[in-house]
């Protein structure tokens, strides 16, 4: 979806939000999160705010989606380490 500039201040700080609710009711989740768009570019901060929220983070560069496909394929006993 397409986020304002002031838009994607609120977006970062309800990704965090949303990773201490999943933190809270859902300890095992993952919260794995994809980014894209050239207006991040200038929203560095809120970027950067944004991705702390993210275990994982990807975009949708074809490089990334093998990435996020094969970490889906991981066994969850791996990734929890």
């Amino acid at each position: 979806m397409a986020t304002t500039s002031s838009g994607q201040g609120d977006k970062a700080k309800t990704e965090n939000n949303i990773r201490e609710l999943i933190a809270e009711h859902y300890p095992n989740a993952r919260f794995w999160g994809f980014v894209d768009g050239i207006g991040w570019y200038v929203r560095k901060k809120d970027l950067e705010r944004m991705v702390e929220a993210f275990e994982e983070v990807f975009t949708l560069n074809p490089t990334e989606l093998k990435r996020f496909r094969e970490l889906l394929s991981t066994p969850l006993e791996i990734i929890l380490g």
